[in-house]
């Protein structure tokens, strides 16, 4: 199990996370990252999971009606098309540093999120986004969780 999410969103004055955030090329194991993030978002009480990909974006929240992952809910599962500002360059022939580059584009697309006009996507991601992911970061501190 991952010690920590790629991305965090924390309060103000980091006494709390809002949002954590694996963003991955490719899930090879889906069901794997997906409980890895629920256990996570358990361990450290965060409502807000994300796992994110160039071609997928799901959203989880922990609704607290237990300590298991049950309490977790999969809120959505969207296409990212134009929505994380991403082309995997062909320069990059490091699998780390285009797993990184994804992370930066990922990290930055959050930190636009409360500037940024959601009334293209499609109806059922743009409310995902502006009544759970937007309240999560727009009074926090967006960061990478550990080194890149």
């Amino acid at each position: 199990m991952p010690a920590q999410a790629d991305i965090i969103v924390t309060s103000p004055d980091s006494t709390e996370v809002n949002l954590v955030v694996e963003a991955k090329l490719r899930f090879p194991d889906f069901a794997a990252a997906e409980r890895q993030l629920k256990h996570y978002m358990l361990q450290i009480r965060c409502p807000l999971g994300i796992l994110i990909s160039p071609e997928r974006l799901w959203i989880y929240r922990d609704q607290f009606t237990s300590n298991s992952e049950e309490s977790i809910e999969r809120l959505g599962e969207f296409a990212t098309a134009g929505l994380v500002p991403f082309q995997p360059a062909s320069s990059i022939t490091d699998p780390k540093a285009a797993a990184a580059a994804f992370e930066d584009a990922v990290q930055d697309w959050l930190e636009s999120l409360p500037s940024s006009n959601t009334r293209g996507l499609e109806r059922k991601l743009r409310s995902a986004i502006d009544h759970y992911i937007v309240p999560a970061i727009e009074n926090g501190i967006v960061g990478a969780a550990g080194p890149r």
